[in-house]
């Protein structure tokens, strides 16, 4: 729970810096004081005041037939992608910088699809799942979040187990963003 309090305390200072500042560096500390003291610097910097902010939303294009298994699921229309963290051609996430990170991904199942399982998958290692069960003709929508930490190097996709999603109206999704780096 400090843990949750101290990454909360953080955020509002970030919010803070970045109303206060005009250019890359944190107001509350002059360029020249960054290379003597930490300090404020430090804590802005921790939330990338000077790293790139990284974000990224995905989706898929137009209405295509997904065949299970596919891993990982490739989000050809990228909306949003700050700092290249996510790969068009490939589908996935790559960590550049490590830190704390927020995921989402959401699912529509094709009007004939009654089992449709989708899983985050963190360097390989299922994290968790999107899984609907319907009859056929009926629409279903489900979203899920991961708060998840990963490392330089680490890796974030999406998985098509099994079913059919409707890929239609970027209704099948994919995004996140840095909470705070290490």
């Amino acid at each position: 729970m400090l843990r949750m309090e101290k990454a909360i305390l953080m955020y509002l200072v970030l919010q803070l810096c970045l109303s206060w500042t005009s250019n890359s560096y944190c107001a509350a500390q002059t360029q020249t004081d960054k290379a003597q003291e930490k300090g404020t610097f430090e804590i802005c910097s921790s939330f990338a005041s000077l790293n790139p902010r990284i974000a990224f939303h995905a989706c898929v294009a137009g209405e295509k037939v997904l065949k299970p298994p596919l891993d990982p699921i490739v989000y050809d229309n990228v909306v949003l992608n700050n700092a290249d963290g996510y790969n068009k051609a490939t589908g996935v996430f790559s960590c550049t910088i490590p830190g704390v990170y927020v995921f989402t991904y959401s699912l529509l199942p094709a009007k004939d699809s009654t089992d449709t399982l989708l899983w985050l998958k963190k360097n390989g290692d299922k994290v968790n799942y999107i899984h609907s069960i319907s009859t056929a003709g009926n629409a279903q929508t489900a979203s899920l979040n991961a708060v998840l930490h990963l490392s330089a190097g680490g890796t974030l996709w999406v998985q098509l187990e099994k079913g059919q999603p409707w890929t239609g109206d970027n209704s099948l999704c994919f995004q996140g963003y840095q909470l705070f780096s290490d």
